[in-house]
């Protein structure tokens, strides 16, 4: 099977997961790791090598790296739409303030949400992180925007941050208000607290629904989106999903148990617990879309028939469930 790896970004709420993450585990182009791009030129978004750190989380894989000059832009489906309230959060990084603009202008963004997804009608973004200049040399600044129309401008938080310092950032959208709010370096696990900045100066209509993660650089090499990385992105309906210290994707309660071998090489993975009862396996894809689900008391599970990638495999045992996720080779 050819040797690729998926992004993990499902948002899998609706299935019971307590938390969704996207490490970049793969390498590569985004758009041959389950992204599909909308605009620009395809294929010069890239995983680049290394987490992004932050203070009080666990992190994995690699990350996304923003190029200033570039122009593409991609966006990440959700495994099914979200409605009412989002919140999405992300740890950055601003190498540097080349390609910026000045602390004096408006800035431009590169992330965000949408109404939509795929490659193509993807054109209406929400809840968007802006990036400029900071008032003095080698800092930058951070702000959000609701939504377009009328006279939106993004507000921004007044902190000068330094470039080469990681940041964690949480965005919340209320379709319901058409607000967005903006929380910079919030307490690690803890609860939801006044935001550091809020916007609702566009005037466009909330969309109905959230169906997709985007990213986007602005083209200009020296007065746009400039050099970002972004690392474990989260896209929930809860505060806690998207905040936790853990950036597991589901807590083991069932005792003893033991997933093997992961990443799977030869199409067969195999479960231990304590108990070895009777248990419900259930497979889904980068999208969410069931691709296994089988109820056995052996241990070895065949999916020589799934595709290289990331997947996360949900088990059920004696009334209890586990999340995993499964990288397969």
């Amino acid at each position: 099977m050819k040797k690729i790896y998926s992004l993990s970004f499902i948002l899998l709420s609706t299935l019971g997961f307590s938390q969704v993450t996207t490490p970049f585990a793969g390498t590569g182009a985004l758009n041959a790791n389950g992204w599909a791009t909308h605009s620009g030129t395809a294929g010069q978004l890239t995983i680049a090598t290394g987490s992004l750190t932050y203070s009080g989380f666990t992190t994995s894989g690699n990350k996304a790296a923003l190029v200033a000059g570039n122009s593409e832009d991609v966006n990440l489906a959700s495994a099914a739409p979200l409605t009412g309230i989002t919140y999405y959060s992300a740890i950055l990084n601003v190498p540097n303030t080349t390609g910026l603009q000045a602390n004096t202008a408006t800035g431009d963004y590169f992330i965000g949400v949408s109404a939509t997804s795929g490659t193509t009608n993807v054109t209406a973004f929400s809840g968007r992180i802006y990036v400029r200049t900071g008032s003095v040399a080698n800092t930058f600044n951070l702000g959000v925007l609701n939504n377009s129309g009328g006279t939106a401008a993004p507000t921004f938080v007044s902190t000068d941050f330094p470039v080469g310092v990681s940041v964690f950032v949480v965005v919340k959208y209320d379709l319901g208000t058409n607000l967005a709010s903006l929380f910079i370096n919030p307490t690690i696990g803890g609860t939801e607290g006044t935001p550091t900045v809020t916007n609702s100066t566009g005037t466009t209509a909330a969309p109905a629904q959230i169906a997709a993660m985007i990213l986007r650089q602005a083209g200009n090499a020296t007065s746009g989106t400039g050099n970002v990385e972004i690392d474990e992105l989260r896209l929930n309906t809860t505060w806690a999903a998207v905040t936790s210290s853990a950036l597991s994707v589901g807590e083991n309660v069932i005792s003893g148990l033991n997933v093997y071998p992961n990443p799977v090489k030869n199409g067969i993975f195999y479960i231990t617990t304590d108990a070895n009862a009777e248990r419900t396996v259930t497979v889904f894809d980068i999208v969410g879309k069931q691709v296994l689900n089988t109820t056995t008391s052996e241990s070895a599970i065949n999916v020589a028939n799934l595709n290289s990638g990331v997947y996360m495999v949900q088990i059920t045992e004696e009334g209890k469930t586990a999340t995993k996720k499964l990288v397969i080779r």
